[in-house]
């Protein structure tokens, strides 16, 4: 008997999707200034565990290209490619991950001190560039 190949849950996705940003911000942001966010907004920290992005994971293309960016400019520069790959694979369309990607921004900026958003946001100007309209 073939075994099929395992698919995100339609209810995961989105979630799936939160916490792999939430992770490509963990690794690309200053370490306390991520953990007093995290602080502000419970759950953030295990959900971003439980979504780790790891560079040249995710199959195809984005994988391929986050790895690469990995080895030419640094493992840092390929975190956010290897986000987009990783979220691609549950099959949510670039509309959808911005969607998502600005709800959870705003949530962030909203329910957060706004200084400390703000010099996290601006250490990670790709982050705007790949999860914002």
């Amino acid at each position: 008997m073939r075994s099929r190949p395992r698919r995100t849950s339609i209810k995961l996705r989105p979630k799936t999707a939160v916490g792999t940003i939430l992770s490509a911000i963990q690794q690309e942001g200053d370490a306390a200034k991520v953990a007093d966010l995290f602080n502000q907004i419970p759950g953030r920290a295990d959900l971003a565990k439980q979504h780790p992005v790891v560079v040249g994971s995710g199959g195809g293309l984005g994988g391929a290209l986050s790895s690469l960016a990995g080895k030419v400019v640094g493992a840092d520069a390929g975190i956010i490619v290897a986000a987009l790959a990783q979220i691609e694979e549950t099959k949510l369309s670039m509309q959808q991950i911005k969607n998502i990607g600005s709800a959870l921004l705003s949530y962030i900026k909203d329910n957060a001190d706004p200084k400390l958003v703000n010099a996290i946001f601006d250490e990670i100007p790709s982050l705007r560039d790949h999860f914002a309209h």
